[in-house]
C-alpha cells in the first residue's frame, strides 16, 4: 500500500514542483519586461539584464520588446510584447 501511494504520488508532487518552479521564472521574464518598458520609456535604453532567481535574463527592444533567458534545465526560452 505504501509503495502504491508513494509510486504515484511522488512523481505527481515532482511534476508539480517543476511546473510551478518554470511558472515562476516566466513570472520573473514578465518582471523583466515590465521594467525594461519603463527604462526604455524614461532613459531611451534599448537592452539591459536583470538577475533573479538565479537565472539571468537579457532583453532587448527591436521590433518588439523581448527577454531572453535559460531556464534552470538549461532550454533557452524568448518572451515578447509588442
Amino acid at each position: 500500500m505504501l509503495f502504491m501511494m508513494f509510486g504515484t504520488l511522488l512523481p505527481v508532487m515532482q511534476e508539480l514542483q517543476q511546473s510551478l518552479h518554470a511558472k515562476k521564472e516566466r513570472l520573473a521574464a514578465y518582471e523583466t519586461l515590465h521594467e525594461a518598458a519603463i527604462e526604455i520609456a524614461g532613459y531611451g535604453v534599448a537592452r539591459g539584464e536583470r538577475r533573479s532567481g538565479g537565472i539571468l535574463y537579457r532583453w532587448e527592444m527591436a521590433e518588439q520588446l523581448c527577454v531572453y533567458y535559460d531556464d534552470s534545465r538549461n532550454q533557452e526560452h524568448k518572451e515578447c510584447i509588442e
